[in-house]
């Protein structure tokens, strides 16, 4: 290997190998869920606000930097099986929350709903954003549930914030609303 390159890489090889473990920890710790493949940019060093959220989220950013990270319309479910998918937002007039978002989102805004099938054992679940927007969570179909805790940084790029939910056995309805495209990352696990 030419010696520039051993250089310039040298410095990406810490993150890179936490951002790799990360990613194999999750599939390893998670039975049923397939491999994620490490990110398309792993040999990238991992920006430091990207590592100060109040819990680590390199499997989440793994997955939202995996190629082929599969497509869902307002209103699809995101599969057991699957930890992340990128969710196709409608301008905010056209989504019918089933519960209305706890925040008003700006006209302008856009926003969708992820159905989760029911986990597969109750505890505490992160749903983690690539983007800003504004989410709510609920189990009932008819009220939310508060966080049990919530982390973010503006500096990151690629993640948003992660809040955390108790969740019980039931269907999850996750809303998001105030989003300023037309599309957001989203992966949903249960805490690390």
């Amino acid at each position: 290997m030419p010696r520039p390159r051993l250089a310039r890489t040298a410095g990406a090889i810490a993150p890179a190998l936490a951002l790799a473990l990360a990613t194999a920890g999750a599939g390893a710790q998670e039975p049923g869920r397939p491999p994620v493949a490490p990110p398309a940019s792993a040999d990238r060093a991992v920006p430091a606000a990207c590592t100060a959220f109040a819990w680590p989220l390199l499997r989440e950013l793994a997955w939202f930097e995996a190629p082929g990270l599969p497509r869902k319309a307002s209103g699809d479910t995101l599969p057991a099986e699957m930890p992340a998918a990128v969710l196709a937002l409608k301008p905010t007039g056209e989504v019918a929350y089933p519960v209305p978002p706890s925040r008003p989102p700006a006209a302008d805004s856009y926003g969708g709903i992820l159905m989760l099938e029911a986990p597969p054992s109750a505890g505490i679940y992160q749903v983690t954003l690539s983007d800003e927007a504004w989410l709510d969570v609920s189990q009932d179909g008819r009220s939310g549930l508060s966080p049990v805790s919530h982390t973010g940084k503006r500096d990151c790029p690629g993640l948003r914030k992660s809040l955390r939910f108790q969740l019980g056995s039931g269907r999850v309805v996750i809303a998001i609303s105030g989003a300023k495209s037309d599309s957001i990352r989203v992966a949903v696990a249960p805490a690390e």
